[in-house]
């Protein structure tokens, strides 16, 4: 499960990071990105040229009639996204794509049955490639609606603390493969859909206030230490 995401890197670092051409775009910070906020996303054009293109979180299918997503669309099980009528035509078109984090957030139900948010991000502080699925609308008034959701796997040893459920999240030398550019069957393709190794990864406790997706500022992504867990990992 992915449902909350920190992305603060600037986009000229981004760009740099994912090999891609052209103008900057414009977009703030996301602290407390959430689904129907928009990110930048990293898509193959039909030259083959990598694009960075403003999202909106949750996929939209062309054929639905609502402009708004499902809150069951914001992720994709990669176990059934060929099967799901969301979800499977972006998978069997190609219309898959990179969504770059510097984090993600996730939950721990504690005894008292209050939740305990967490950062998850890379180990070497740099920016995760998540695998992700898009698609377009065209809208009544002519306007092209884009969005996207985000693949998800069942959790390495780390996250199964947490969650159940993690993204996908690719190496660089599978980028590539990921977005079309190399040559590969699409068994090739969900052969990537898998938990990466947990050493990629780091997670901290954070202010509780992260839940309240209106806390859009720096202060609450700060480690915390929590009294049953000194070194700031969720206690086993």
């Amino acid at each position: 499960m992915c449902a909350r995401a920190k992305l603060v890197t600037d986009v000229s670092e981004i760009k740099i990071e994912f090999r891609i051409p052209g103008p900057a775009i414009n977009t703030a910070p996301l602290w407390n990105g959430a689904p129907t906020h928009d990110f930048p996303v990293v898509r193959r054009n039909p030259d083959g040229v990598r694009s960075l293109d403003l999202l909106r979180w949750g996929l939209v299918p062309s054929w639905s009639k609502d402009e708004k997503p499902a809150f069951a669309t914001i992720n994709a099980r990669s176990e059934t996204l060929a099967e799901k009528p969301s979800f499977r035509d972006a998978w069997r078109k190609g219309r898959r794509c990179i969504v770059p984090l510097d984090a993600f957030y996730e939950w721990q139900t504690l005894p008292n049955g209050k939740k305990q948010p967490y950062a998850i991000s890379r180990v070497d502080g740099g920016l995760m490639a998540l695998a992700g699925l898009w698609e377009s609308k065209k809208l009544p008034d002519g306007t092209i609606l884009r969005t996207f959701t985000i693949v998800t796997t069942s959790s390495n040893t780390l996250l199964a603390r947490l969650h159940d459920r993690m993204p996908v999240i690719l190496s660089a030398e599978n980028i590539p493969l990921w977005l079309g550019e190399a040559e590969g069957s699409l068994d090739d393709v969900a052969k990537l859909m898998r938990p990466c190794p947990p050493e990629w990864l780091q997670m901290h406790a954070i202010d509780p206030r992260m839940s309240n997706v209106r806390n859009q500022d720096a202060a609450f992504c700060q480690p915390i230490v929590l009294e049953d867990a000194r070194d700031g990992h969720a206690p086993a």
